[in-house]
């Protein structure tokens, strides 16, 4: 998929979403590198990213490098997320 065709297809999915269509496809963006330099950049600014998830990295840790093997572990069917963090507030 070509970076156009992304940026496409992320913005069409807020409208088709909203008008309560079915989505189509997700995997398929989902092996796209540019969908997550987009998520990246979103996620980056935010103050939680330099917190150190379950397996003690962070999100300065993001690299082309990571986000090319998560996409061949999803192709391949083997990417097994981890659990996230929860921490209860009292």
């Amino acid at each position: 998929m070509t970076p156009d065709n992304t940026s496409k297809r992320l913005d069409e999915l807020s409208k088709l979403s909203q008008q309560g269509k079915l989505i189509n496809g997700l995997f398929r963006l989902m092996k796209s590198p540019i969908l997550w330099i987009h998520a990246y950049a979103r996620i980056y600014s935010n103050k939680g990213a330099a917190t150190k998830g379950i397996d003690g990295t962070t999100m300065d840790g993001f690299s082309d490098e990571r986000a090319m093997n998560l996409i061949k572990l999803l192709d391949e069917n083997r990417y097994k997320p981890k659990p996230a963090r929860r921490v209860y507030i009292p």
